[in-house]
């Protein structure tokens, strides 16, 4: 990866190599960076796969280019309303406004497809542009850790809420420190997602500009709680005939994830697997098909981040079912964290070829990062905390480092289906993540 930076702001270069290193101290590879300087006045990121330019807009340096040929520009300066962001957004669609304001709160606002996005400021996150001493250091270090996150391979939606989540203050100052710079790990810090983003499928009007930005859900939902012991192993499967053999072998926890919603014997496969885990008492969760989840009385289901925006969440937690939720990165986590659903799946974290992925694969680094945000949250419905599932291209060669990560459960699917024999890999998975506890309790001892 080359980063190239604009010659007019070529003394960022000392910041980024700075976020650099502190992410290499965290466990991130920094080895293939190459920091150099842009003959443009754009930032540029280059690989074999990559070819990113973008630009800024604020009391830095402008630096100005046509905005149709840029990835996206990064606005510092406008601070315009919530609907007024919007409604620029849909002229300007590759504008990231950083700082806007709603409500007395500094909200970031940007475009993602026909969706318009949002953050709201952690409270402990100091503005960017507030006269005195430090502004101009805040400005420059919110810039080179949006930079350094996006050279790691960071979604630009992550980028933005590693960003903030980098300028927070001392509790006792206005002032932003520098020199008490390392990777953002404290979770008071992390901005808010809007829960619910707007689409712009239909014309907005000023009446909506409030429910833009939804942080929580339009009416409190409450899911039922698991305990964080009780997922233990997680096989995917497709359908109910392995269910039945998996949970002979003495699995607890499963899951239904039939792809093609056009299925024939869809709703049958979907009443056979919840009635064998009453059979065998078990948690069989349903993926996607969340009405006929709450038709036949399933124990779970298990919804995608789009399905999210599109299930009745009140119906799903007045039918007492578990919720559990996929994510793919700090932005999506954060944003559903305010769900507090039953349990949040972390992936993928390895390359995997069940399911066609937009996201990178996350790797062990970013998968302790998010649980240790998860261990943070506090959450009164579930004392224990809400449990996570990792998921994706996890075998028995990867199980031990990812189940050190902290996880609750390991979900599994081709190290299962496609085994000689699923009883001896369950049994294998089961040995290491028993084993792995008894170290932990021998070192808590």
């Amino acid at each position: 990866m080359k980063l190239q930076i604009p010659a007019q702001l070529v003394e960022l270069t000392g910041k980024v190599q700075r976020c650099l290193l502190i992410a290499e101290q965290h466990g991130f590879s920094i080895g293939d960076i190459e920091l150099g300087v842009s003959q443009t006045r754009a930032f540029r990121l280059l690989s074999d796969d990559t070819n990113v330019e973008f630009a800024l807009t604020s009391a830095l340096k402008p630096v100005e280019r046509a905005t149709h040929i840029l990835k996206f520009v990064l606005d510092y300066d406008s601070q315009p309303s919530l609907f007024d962001a919007t409604n620029l957004l849909v002229e300007k669609p590759s504008v990231i406004f950083i700082g806007s304001f709603h409500e007395n709160q500094s909200v970031d606002i940007w475009r993602c497809g026909d969706e318009i996005r949002s953050q709201t400021a952690s409270d402990k996150q100091k503005d960017l542009r507030d006269e005195g001493k430090g502004t101009h250091s805040t400005l420059e270090s919110h810039l080179a850790w949006l930079i350094t996150s996006l050279c790691l391979g960071f979604p630009i939606e992550d980028a933005l809420v590693l960003a903030r989540a980098s300028i927070s203050v001392k509790a006792d100052s206005d002032v932003y420190d520098v020199s008490r710079e390392t990777w953002p790990v404290d979770f008071s810090t992390f901005p808010v997602p809007a829960l619910m983003p707007s689409k712009l499928n239909a014309e907005l009007k000023p009446s909506q500009a409030d429910t833009l930005h939804q942080s929580q859900p339009i009416s409190p939902v409450a899911f039922k709680a698991l305990r964080k012991d009780s997922l233990g192993l997680y096989p995917v499967v497709s359908n109910a005939e392995w269910i039945e053999k998996l949970l002979l072998f003495g699995i607890k926890t499963i899951q239904l994830r039939v792809k093609d919603p056009s299925t024939a014997d869809l709703e049958e496969q979907i009443v056979q697997a919840i009635r064998l885990g009453e059979k065998y008492q078990a948690q069989v969760f349903i993926n996607d098909y969340w009405e006929l989840a709450i038709k036949h009385g399933a124990f779970g289901v298990h919804l995608g981040q789009e399905d999210i925006e599109t299930a009745d969440l009140q119906k799903i937690a007045t039918s007492g079912m578990c919720l559990g939720v996929s994510t793919h990165g700090y932005h999506e986590l954060l944003r559903i964290s305010q769900l507090s659903p039953s349990y949040i799946a972390l992936g993928h974290i390895f390359p995997t070829t069940t399911k066609q992925m937009p996201s990178k694969p996350q790797g062990l680094t970013r998968l302790k990062l998010y649980q240790g945000l998860i261990n943070q949250m506090n959450d009164n419905s579930q004392e224990s905390g809400i449990p996570t599932v990792a998921i994706g291209g996890i075998d028995l060669s990867t199980a031990s480092m990812v189940w050190s990560c902290g996880v609750s459960s390991l979900a599994v699917v081709r190290a299962i289906t496609l085994s000689t024999n699923p009883r001896e890999t369950i049994a294998d998975f089961n040995n290491i993540m028993n084993a792995y506890q008894e170290r932990t309790e021998e070192v808590l001892c």
